[in-house]
């Protein structure tokens, strides 16, 4: 029998890799998973060799069924899980039965939940990846009753059972504790950084993978106000002449106009990913080599790397 996927019910959900690496020449960014670190954790606990397309959730609802037994693996936010009425655990391997509904419901302590697949899914690339991106309008969001192609039929006979360590699953949930290294104008903000590090701020509904809108305590005593466009980086917070900031994520532009206060590392970026909107946020400090060493601790325990 031929091995495909059923997206039985889906309101925000969507195929992602880990981008579209290569082409921010042209103006095309990187996006990809915005939880970069549960999307590859999902793909190592199922025993993918390469990371592999896996399944986006976002806020909502999301149910499914298979053709055939596959392996799944289930990351990200904590959410209740069921295939058919049992309940599953999520950051470990487990096997859908073919015909059996898997469902995603009560996202919370976070926005995005992951399905990896066994094999992986067989997804249509445009550039070297299949990852969304809005802006330029490539990639697919995922509706109800559509049919996706497994890539490897013979998954579920090698199944093998893995189960993350407790201390290897990140803690999700508001408040949120982000860390930030300097940018690039450190000159244009040495006055604000107390204000911006002692203020509480809030995630604006404003918000989605392009980037994340802080509400709360305006950004004081910078001058000058707009700079000229140039490139930057993921996760670089601009803040706008009024004094709010917002966190550029992985489908941001590749240029803009605003000065940056400073810059979320890998580190804490899917964090600030799965912030809700309301949830409460704080920044503190992190020099550029604690980042390094803090990135590489918790990737390097798995057998690849964004």
């Amino acid at each position: 029998m031929e091995g495909y996927l059923t997206v039985e019910s889906a309101k925000i959900a969507a195929i992602q890799d880990s981008g579209r690496l290569g082409y921010e020449h042209y103006g095309i960014c990187d996006n990809g998973a915005v939880d970069m670190y549960a999307y590859l954790a999902g793909n190592a606990l199922v025993g993918n060799a390469t990371a592999q397309p896996a399944i986006e959730i976002t806020a909502f609802d999301f149910d499914m069924t298979s053709t055939i037994d596959i392996p799944i693996c289930i990351t990200g936010a904590p959410a209740d899980l069921k295939i058919n009425s049992d309940p599953v655990q999520p950051w470990s391997t487990l096997l859908l039965p073919a015909g059996k509904v898997l469902s995603v419901s009560h996202i919370r302590k976070g926005l995005r939940v992951y399905i990896a697949i066994g094999g992986g899914i067989d997804a249509p690339k445009v550039l070297g990846s299949c990852a969304l991106d809005t802006i330029i309008n490539l990639g697919k969001r995922l509706v109800s009753g559509q049919k996706l192609r497994l890539k490897n039929e013979d998954a579920a006979k090698s199944i093998q059972c893995r189960i993350a360590n407790p201390e290897v699953i990140p803690h999700y949930g508001s408040p949120w504790n982000i860390r930030v290294c300097d940018g690039p104008d450190i000159e244009i903000f040495k006055d604000s950084f107390t204000g911006f590090y002692e203020a509480t701020y809030k995630i604006s509904p404003v918000s989605n993978h392009i980037g994340i809108r802080l509400s709360g305590p305006p950004v004081k005593k910078f001058y000058p106000k707009e700079i000229l466009s140039r490139g930057v980086g993921i996760g670089s917070i601009e803040v706008f002449p009024t004094g709010q900031a917002v966190v550029l994520h992985r489908g941001r532009t590749v240029t803009a106009g605003y000065p940056i206060i400073g810059v979320v590392p890998l580190i804490d970026l899917d964090m600030i990913g799965q912030a809700r909107p309301g949830d409460e946020v704080h920044f503190s400090h992190l020099s550029i080599k604690e980042a390094k060493k803090l990135y590489y601790d918790r990737f390097s325990r798995l057998p690849y790397r964004r």
